[in-house]
């Protein structure tokens, strides 16, 4: 499907790691594999507890003095404190910014050219979609912005977690994009035997993210309860009313497509 190009304002949070020992460090706390980047590239990941529950979902990128990690506005200094914590003896140091960005979805977002130091593509399926995010970075005045809900619509649509689904209980195999964040041939980090277990015995998680649409204009709201069948199936975590589009944990059991209702509002499970 042609879809025009939009470039949209966004902010992002960054920890910017350095030291002889950060690489090393950071194969130890993320779950994808950072001695794998070459510089300029990008891999999403997240940051786990020693349980396996997610505490943080964000991209690392290599630049050709260390590592930066971007996240959601609000979240750099939990993620600096969570990864400094840990530290002894080791040579890393840890910086922390808020950076501004573009946000490039459409036809010809890979084609835009930038000199960011964070530019990746994000592994949406359906859209072509690039952020671009540095202390420089200024929006073009020549390229249509969408608004903040259908910026998060497409989001939605591509069932892409955010924080909102950071609920201090979810594990990776519940957030659907365990082949985007987590590598299983590298070795050791925090939270590491719980997530491999389930992988390799292929075990279905208690509950999983799933992609709820529902009429447009219809209040459906985060922490709602979603029922199948008259008994109860899940929570929404992400809706946009106006859009008619949201994000919900359901339990395993739910098989998709299904149909369900949130109060009285009939919402498709997929």
């Amino acid at each position: 499907m042609s879809t025009n190009l939009t470039a949209t304002p966004i902010e992002r949070d960054v920890v910017i790691i350095t030291g002889a020992d950060a690489p090393e460090y950071l194969q130890t706390q993320l779950t994808q594999d950072v001695l794998s980047l070459g510089v300029g590239e990008s891999l999403w990941s997240f940051i786990l507890t020693p349980r396996s529950e997610i505490e943080a979902i964000i991209r690392v990128t290599s630049t050709s003095d260390g590592h930066i990690l971007d996240m959601a506005p609000g979240y750099g200094e939990s993620v600096r404190q969570r990864l400094d914590g840990p530290l002894f003896r080791m040579d890393v140091e840890f910086a922390q910014d808020t950076w501004p960005g573009v946000a490039w979805r459409g036809d010809g977002a890979a084609d835009v050219a930038g000199e960011a130091p964070i530019r990746a593509r994000l592994p949406w399926n359906g859209v072509e979609a690039i952020d671009e995010v540095g202390p420089e970075v200024r929006i073009s005045p020549d390229v249509t912005a969408l608004a903040q809900d259908e910026l998060d619509a497409i989001r939605i649509g591509a069932n892409w977690p955010s924080e909102a689904e950071i609920d201090g209980t979810a594990t990776p195999a519940m957030s659907g994009i365990v082949g985007h964040t987590v590598n299983f041939e590298k070795g050791c980090y925090t939270g590491q035997e719980f997530v491999a277990r389930v992988h390799y015995r292929n075990a279905a998680p208690p509950r999983r993210l799933v992609q709820i649409a529902f009429e447009p204009g219809s209040a459906v709201t985060p922490g709602a309860e979603v029922m199948v069948d008259g008994e109860p199936a899940g929570t929404v975590t992400s809706a946009l009313g106006e859009v008619g589009i949201g994000l919900a944990y359901c339990k395993r059991s739910i098989e998709t497509p299904a149909e369900g209702v949130v109060g009285s509002i009939a919402v498709a499970l997929s």
